[in-house]
């Protein structure tokens, strides 16, 4: 057994932060919006179920042959005029980023919304490096100026409310404090656009790579992907292994899936599939995709695990989970966040470290309920759960205090102990690991079999 980690420690600290009624108020408010908008979606399917169940089929045998889907995207996306890179963890993606925008005279660097590049830490290292970016996404751009890290995958500022924006924007350009949140988007969009034809090097992230015409697929509601992409000379894709699928043609069924999923729409306003970089000169002159790896191959060697690597990134299992809604994106500390980070980040990085993650779940069962590809998160919990016990992972005197209090509550004589021992108890035990903002019953003076010896029941 091994002492509490120090990410536990922070984790506890966290939750303590967002225990707060006016977040839980927004968090409440944005995610019941979502949720209205992603139960009409479902609607527009005449067989959800089944939908659900050909794209379960589809990212798991994906995931079977991976290693062949990867070798022929490669392959034809070097055809394409293309380059590919592999990344086996975050220092050498970094590297290869680093050396791609060294060999140009690069002035600004423009960077999409996604988790894998959150995933590389490219924000951090491209300041560590001194080389300007711009965020192109409305939400992403207002968290760069309030210096904060995403707090959804698909909604990075949910936990700022209309007014915490506007002050944001207030402060930074000066705009003005009443302003609508049309003026403020259009505020932004003018920004990111200026940015845009200053940068000269594009970095995005993927949807799903194609395997049989080496093509990216992206999507976006914005449009401002599309347009940073088009105006530099570099592209440069950062998309983990697990994105690769065998055609074109099951785009089909992922992407309407996807949309509906994450932000409850039919179809993303704009779907964008590139193959390499532009023929005709209208375009990028060089594009990089950079597979990372990171951790994804010991996962896929779980044979039980293996299945989250099937997700498609769409965040429904954080907007519907009960845990995430009360402590917030903050407090996983972790760049996948929700259900399926607290399954995935113990075993792609270390389970000792993040073995708290795991007893973030009530099994509910609503992220299961939600997921487009059918993974079956509550069961991978378990199975998570399982290993940290076999392995003996956890918090020493946590452990021992609870195999205390379970053989009290299984000795009637225990039991009947003073009731100063059971507060004792449940002050070191309940209060300080689980229920710090909540008020706890009184332990009563008696035992009810004490009292119904002494004749008062």
């Amino acid at each position: 057994m091994t002492a509490m980690s120090n990410w536990s420690v922070k984790f506890k600290k966290d939750c303590a932060i967002a225990f707060d009624e006016e977040h839980w108020q927004k968090m409440n408010y944005s995610t019941g919006c979502y949720e209205k908008r992603f139960s009409k979606s479902r609607e527009n399917y005449r067989n959800a179920e089944l939908e659900r169940q050909r794209a379960y089929i589809l990212r798991n045998k994906s995931l079977l042959n991976m290693e062949k889907l990867l070798v022929d995207f490669e392959t034809h996306f070097n055809e394409n005029g293309g380059n590919v890179l592999w990344a086996r963890d975050v220092d050498d993606a970094q590297e290869m980023i680093w050396e791609l925008i060294n060999k140009r005279d690069i002035k600004a660097v423009t960077r999409t919304n996604s988790v894998v590049l959150d995933e590389i830490g490219l924000n951090k290292f491209l300041v560590e490096k001194k080389m300007p970016y711009y965020e192109t996404s409305v939400s992403r751009y207002v968290l760069q100026a309030a210096g904060q890290a995403p707090y959804h995958p698909m909604f990075p500022a949910l936990h700022l409310s209309k007014e915490e924006i506007n002050s944001v924007l207030n402060q930074h350009y000066k705009l003005k404090l009443d302003s609508s949140s049309k003026q403020m988007v259009n505020f932004i969009r003018h920004q990111t656009s200026k940015h845009i034809t200053q940068a000269q090097v594009c970095i995005t992230g993927a949807n799903f790579l194609l395997s049989d015409i080496g093509g990216v697929a992206m999507t976006e509601n914005e449009g401002n992907i599309v347009k940073a992409c088009a105006s530099v000379k570099l592209h440069i894709v950062v998309a983990d292994i697990t994105k690769v699928i065998p055609s074109v043609e099951d785009l089909g069924l992922l992407l309407p899936l996807a949309s509906a999923h994450s932000t409850g729409s039919s179809m993303s306003a704009i779907n964008t599939i590139t193959t390499g970089p532009a023929k005709n000169g209208n375009g990028p002159e060089q594009m990089v995709v950079i597979l990372l790896d990171n951790g994804r191959s010991d996962v896929l060697g779980n044979e039980v695990i293996r299945q989250s690597l099937s997700c498609i990134r769409c965040g429904a299992c954080v907007s519907v989970c009960p845990i995430y809604k009360n402590i917030g994106g903050y407090a996983y500390g972790t760049t996948y966040i929700g259900p399926i980070g607290a399954v995935m980040t113990p075993l792609m990085i270390d389970l000792e470290d993040y073995a708290h993650l795991t007893t973030l779940c009530s099994l509910c069962g609503r992220c299961v309920e939600s997921c487009p590809v059918k993974i079956p998160i509550t069961d991978l919990v378990i199975e998570n759960r399982r290993l940290v016990a076999t392995e003996r992972i956890g918090d020493a005197k946590y452990e021992a205090m609870v195999r205390t209090m379970i053989g009290h509550g299984k000795s009637r004589k225990k039991m009947d102990c003073a009731s100063w021992i059971k507060r004792l108890e449940i002050k070191q035990l309940v209060n300080k690991n689980a229920f710090t903002k909540r008020v706890m019953p009184e332990i009563a003076p008696k035992s009810f079999s004490q009292m119904s010896k002494d004749g008062e029941v």
